[in-house]
């Protein structure tokens, strides 16, 4: 539905992106994370076909516009662990909403390659940190698989952030589950992310990193952003299996978040070197993440 006639070229671009990849994470010269600018400059070239809508589409799920100088390059980060069926469903929707905008995009699925207990703030991290050794993304849209945008008028560029992107989920009559709820949806510049020394690291387990979130935007003096209407409404994908438990410890977290915000983040994060993946509509990032 995203490539139409293409389908089987874009298949060999990513074939052919993958095993360049596997080249160079192997090559001495290019296997250091910390020169990883090689990604975008020689392995995601352009294919000499344009996509529909005038995009040039490079392996991994990355977007740009051919006709115009995109006002915003936008990263989205998805957090995630055994949801295909969601992510098929939203990516559906999302690439083709985001096209409409013209805005130059890539999409990263963050995967969490173990069986601890979720850790959707680390993810985040992750993905910051390694979206860094693409290109220099303007903001970055943190989006759970689960929420689907209902109108293409929900603009994703880096305008008004920090941002929080839903007015209303279908699951609570399109409204939101509380008026300080910051969770689904958000988006950060670089900057925001770096004044809150990114995300907790602490939440293992369903809920209270969104709540933390927020609190360390609000601590530095940073407006949320969030329009009202139903241009703004979401619909969750209904779950097929048991969400992730509840983590018992989140509101004595949520206590201390204070004290922890310059410490807990990006400042003490420390993960194995993930593996990457490029896929036609995303590219994988996949990390063993472990409690530090």
């Amino acid at each position: 539905m995203i490539f139409g006639p293409l389908v089987e070229e874009v298949r060999t671009a990513v074939k052919r992106a993958n095993e360049k990849l596997r080249w160079k994470l192997v090559n001495s010269d290019t296997g250091n994370k910390a020169v990883a600018h090689w990604l975008f400059n020689e392995i995601l070239q352009p294919e000499e076909k344009p996509m529909k809508n005038r995009y040039w589409f490079l392996p991994g799920g990355h977007w740009i516009p051919i006709n115009c100088s995109p006002k915003w390059k936008v990263a989205v980060l998805i957090p995630f662990r055994d949801r295909f069926d969601h992510l098929t469903i939203l990516l559906r929707y999302l690439i083709p909403m985001m096209q409409k905008q013209l805005l130059q995009f890539s999409i990263f699925v963050i995967e969490q390659a173990n069986q601890d207990l979720f850790n959707r703030a680390m993810l985040m991290n992750v993905g910051y940190l390694e979206a860094l050794n693409f290109t220099d993304y303007d903001c970055y849209v943190i989006h759970d698989v689960d929420n689907v945008p209902l109108d293409d008028r929900n603009y994703y560029g880096c305008t008004d952030m920090p941002r929080h992107f839903i007015s209303g989920l279908d699951k609570f009559n399109y409204t939101l589950r509380y008026g300080g709820y910051f969770g689904g949806v958000s988006g950060l510049t670089k900057d925001n992310i770096i004044r809150i020394n990114g995300f907790p690291n602490v939440y293992w387990g369903w809920g209270g990193e969104d709540d933390e979130i927020l609190k360390r935007l609000n601590s530095a003096g940073l407006h949320i952003t969030r329009y009202a209407g139903p241009v703004y409404h979401y619909d969750v994908i209904k779950h097929h299996h048991t969400s992730a438990p509840k983590m018992k410890e989140r509101f004595d977290l949520l206590l201390k978040s204070h004290d922890r915000q310059k410490t807990d983040g990006l400042s003490n994060i420390v993960y194995h070197n993930p593996v990457y993946e490029f896929h036609p509509l995303y590219t994988n990032i996949s990390v063993d993440i472990r409690r530090i």
